[in-house]
């Protein structure tokens, strides 16, 4: 028994159309992220806007102006990562829950509690794979054309090439492979990684069709915030207007800029909540296709 790729990948337009204010209580959540980020690093981010947009205006960037964007960056991540992956867990189980479990409708489908704790830790075990997967592929594929560089042979340019090529397959084909991890993980109330191969045996191709489907929507919805918030950020400037708060106090770039740190947060908050039940819900959805089978 297999499933509906294609009616699988719209999934996520039922479950907001099913709950409307489900969609909202999700963009509340992205809310209280967007809002921690900026009233916790304001000072962070405008040092982040300036440094970028002294690397736009400059036509051959510095190695230190690089080095402070990239410190700007890993300042801001130290705390805000942390923060990120409890909300993505607490998101995920909730989108998951409302398609598995449609009755445990109160609050959203959230919830704080070890199905939320098993998705953290199923989330992270992926992101450590798959990117430990990444960095040796990459240093391979590097290595391999940094031997073309080194010796001038075209051969190792096109070695490098299909590396690089077989190394971005594996990559797709294991993130196919551990895709349905997160919804068995709330499905059978337990930490369920690996489960999620013998799921997807022979499954590959249909999977694959429904997540670049719901890729495509994803981008589709991104489109819709980005026309949003250009006539949001025409209103309030948006938060280019940072760039020029560089050397502030937080509560100095907040009570100058506060207005456009809202708007953009609300409009954004709302379309990541539209964007995570549109790209996580087929996954879901494809797991209940597939566990009678």
């Amino acid at each position: 028994m297999s499933f509906s790729a294609t009616d699988a990948a719209f999934e996520g337009f039922r479950v907001v159309r099913r709950h409307p204010v489900t969609a909202l209580i999700w963009g509340l959540a992205y809310l209280v992220l967007y809002v921690a980020t900026f009233g916790l690093g304001a000072g962070q981010w405008a040092a982040i806007m300036a440094s970028a947009q002294t690397l736009e205006q400059s036509s051959n960037p510095s190695p230190e102006e690089m080095m402070a964007l990239g410190q700007a960056y890993m300042g801001l991540l130290v705390w805000l990562a942390p923060l990120g992956l409890v909300i993505g867990a607490v998101l995920s189980a909730a989108v998951a829950r409302s398609v598995l479990r449609p009755a445990e409708n109160a609050w959203g489908y959230l919830r704080l509690g070890m199905d939320e704790v098993r998705v953290f830790a199923v989330t992270l075990a992926i992101g450590v794979i798959v990117g430990l997967l990444c960095g040796v592929l990459s240093a391979i594929v590097v290595a391999v054309f940094g031997l073309g560089v080194a010796s001038g042979q075209a051969v190792m340019y096109l070695l490098a090439l299909i590396l690089g090529l077989a190394a971005a397959a594996l990559v797709i084909w294991l993130s196919i492979k551990l895709c349905l991890a997160v919804p068995m993980t709330i499905d059978r109330r337990k930490f369920t990684l690996f489960e999620s191969f013998k799921a997807t045996n022979g499954q590959f191709w249909p999977l694959l069709g429904m997540t670049i489907i719901a890729v495509i929507m994803s981008l589709i919805v991104s489109i819709l915030g980005t026309i949003i918030s250009a006539g949001t950020d025409l209103a309030t400037g948006g938060i280019s207007v940072l760039a020029g708060m560089d050397g502030l106090s937080t509560l100095d770039v907040l009570a100058r800029a506060w207005p456009a740190i809202l708007v953009w947060s609300v409009v954004n908050a709302l379309m990541s909540a539209l964007q995570l039940a549109v790209l996580y819900a087929p996954f879901s959805a494809a797991w209940q296709g597939l566990r009678d089978r």
